[in-house]
């Protein structure tokens, strides 16, 4: 069975039934070609393989007392408790360094980042884009975040071409994607996550994530970001707008 890659993110994101994500899992098994596409698509891959990478090479070393200079030999039962400590304390070692070695958590705006920059105009190019099913996007998109989208101020964006609204979730909280291709063709996106009554109000920050340029702010409980196609692209013409838009 051959899964494009469109369907192997939605797998990834956890947006697959229950069947299909079955026989993909089963399908990985059998073919390591398909489990590596599955790895080169995954964005967290590179954060577990930076982690596992920076783990010792070799076990911690314990001193031991030399059994030739030690006092008199214990019973049998005192020796192993001695293994069993010595084998706690390796544990407890090799746990403390991946602890501290570990990379910071990300945030949803570094993992929205990072999914974006997997996008190709080539994933874009053959969305459906009708009516309809942009209808039928928006009003799921809507329902889960709690909050109306101005989808009319979206599809007025100068040099944007509205193409799909996507309902992700961060740490069970809904993350709405919602992609545009620019004049060139390529993608753009503007995220919006529900944070919650009391999350505090964020001016604009504009930085460079995952190699795309962004910008974040947060107001009245969501989130809010824009995501460029590049590093270099500029995000004020549009940004200026969605701010005033989204303002409260």
């Amino acid at each position: 069975m051959t899964f494009s890659d469109e369907t192997l993110m939605a797998y990834l994101v956890g947006n697959l039934e229950e069947a299909e994500a079955g026989a993909i899992e089963s399908a990985v098994e059998a073919d390591p070609e398909l489990e590596q596409r599955l790895m080169a698509l995954d964005p967290f891959a590179p954060v577990v393989h930076g982690v596992f990478d920076q783990l010792p090479a070799a076990a911690p070393q314990i001193d031991l007392p030399d059994p030739l200079t030690a006092a008199p030999v214990p019973p049998a039962g005192s020796a192993l408790r001695l293994l069993a400590v010595a084998a706690s304390v390796a544990v407890v070692a090799v746990s403390a360094t991946f602890w501290a070695t570990r990379p910071a958590p990300m945030g949803w705006a570094q993992q929205a980042a990072i999914y974006q920059s997997l996008y190709a105009p080539d994933t874009i190019a053959v969305l459906d884009t009708s009516p309809e099913a942009l209808d039928v996007q928006f009003a799921h998109a809507e329902e889960r975040l709690g909050r109306s989208l101005n989808r009319e101020a979206l599809e007025a964006l100068p040099g944007m071409e509205l193409k799909r609204a996507q309902t992700l979730s961060f740490k069970g909280k809904p993350l709405v994607q919602v992609v545009f291709a620019d004049a060139q063709g390529q993608p753009f996106a503007f995220c919006v996550i529900r944070q919650g009554e009391g999350a505090p109000n964020k001016d604009v920050n504009e930085a460079v994530l995952s190699g795309l340029a962004t910008a974040t702010w947060a107001q009245d409980g969501f989130g809010y970001m824009l995501i460029g196609s590049s590093d270099q692209t500029d995000l004020d013409g549009q940004l200026d707008i969605l701010t005033t838009t989204f303002a409260g």
